[in-house]
């Protein structure tokens, strides 16, 4: 089990696809007292939970006294672990000297004008300078913790992507990349209903993305197989007033609390995020929708093969100089809507799939399709007579 805790209830950016951006904050803006937080590491190694991050959804360099809070997590014998988008030079060696197993820095460009679009607020070259210092600290004080540069990838970011790792690796860092995707699970609700609530500043965050939740996307995550939540069932998410939320992707902390962690048991906490009404409601409903697959494996599998095939598309089309129709980018030219795929045709067309499904690998044609058919051609999706009825249409039009 690991824990990530909101140790204040704050940030200091305003990132377009992270709710402290695109979302009215009614949480707990307080600080988390010291004391308090003891008392939570102490129930937290009696539970067995293995590793404790500072962090969620706000900036844990805010708190003037984050070197304790790793030093208290080191000292029970528990992994610690903060991400930072390293804009705020002030606590950094009390943090980085407290000597966290985990510190993570989160971008997303090597230029400014770049990284503005992402981390709005922010100056990429304050980080370039807080980055050297940490290298420095680390240097000094002969330190064994990992530090992470983790590169949020937008579809026109990636041109700078390997200025900021070579930069990164020059000082010892580690450098990984991911999809960044639109949260909190709230916003990407109100995208896929077409709420009015999605505001145009939104909808400029949704064009950057690689993984935009539009309809194509929320058809492909739909037809995952059915896995269990491991952000609800394998991390506590608590806020700065010691709450436990119902899961990390959830922003609205006062609706979906199940109560105090220091008050209640581990498994009641845990039983209460399967029982109370309004959180069994939001979990199936995100279920439904495949979101906890866009949440927990956007870099993984289909998901990422959709985000190459959409960044193909984007920068063929921006080489080109050819018009960017977001919704529509990544798709093949003879792409099948569900409405017309021929499930029978399919199979009789690519035994392989046939096979594979008999083996439980797949649980239809279409699914093999959505996942893999469609990128790699395979024959057969549609019935002669749809494709004559799509020429049809095409040729009218």
């Amino acid at each position: 089990m690991h824990m990530f805790i909101d140790i204040v209830g704050a940030c200091n950016l305003s990132c377009p696809s992270c709710p402290m951006g695109n979302s009215e904050n009614n949480n707990f803006k307080k600080s988390m007292q010291i004391e308090t937080f003891r008392q939570i590491v102490e129930k937290a190694k009696l539970e067995g939970v293995d590793s404790i991050h500072l962090y969620n959804w706000t900036e844990p360099l805010i708190h003037p006294r984050i070197g304790e809070f790793i030093q208290t997590i080191n000292a029970a014998g528990i992994a610690s672990g903060i991400s930072t988008n390293l804009n705020i030079a002030k606590n950094i060696e009390q943090a980085l000297r407290a000597e966290p197993s985990f510190f993570r820095i989160s971008l997303s460009g090597f230029h400014q004008k770049t990284y503005a679009q992402g981390h709005v607020g922010g100056d990429i070259e304050v980080v370039k300078q807080n980055m050297i210092m940490l290298h420095n600290i680390k240097q000094q004080y002969n330190l064994n913790t990992l530090i992470e540069v983790y590169y949020h990838r937008y579809l026109d970011n990636l041109e700078e992507e390997s200025l900021m790792r070579e930069f990164s690796e020059r000082l010892g860092f580690s450098f990984s990349t991911g999809y960044s995707v639109m949260m909190p699970l709230e916003k990407t609700f109100a995208i896929i209903e077409r709420d009015p609530s999605v505001t145009e500043a939104d909808r400029e965050t949704l064009n950057r993305l690689a993984l935009p939740p539009y309809d194509d996307l929320i058809n492909l995550v739909k037809h995952y197989p059915k896995r269990a939540c491991k952000l609800k069932d394998q991390m506590l998410v608590l806020d700065c007033n010691g709450n436990t939320v119902l899961c990390c992707s959830i922003f609205n902390q006062s609706e979906y609390q199940v109560g105090k962690y220091l008050d209640l048991p581990l498994e009641q906490l845990t039983s209460l995020k399967s029982t109370k009404e309004n959180c069994v409601d939001m979990c199936n409903r995100c279920a439904k929708n495949g979101l906890h697959e866009y949440a927990m494996y956007p870099n993984q599998g289909p998901l990422e093969r959709h985000a190459v095939s959409r960044i193909m598309d984007f920068q063929r089309r921006s080489l080109l100089g050819l018009p960017i129709d977001n919704e529509a980018l990544g798709k093949q030219d003879d792409e099948v809507s569900a409405e017309d795929f021929d499930e029978h045709q399919y199979l009789q067309s690519n035994h392989d799939v046939k096979a594979a499904i008999a083996n439980s690998a797949f649980s239809s044609g279409y699914q093999h399709y959505l996942f893999f058919g469609r990128y790699e051609g395979r024959k057969g999706a549609s019935s002669p007579l749809a494709r004559k009825d799509s020429n049809m249409v095409t040729d009218q039009s």
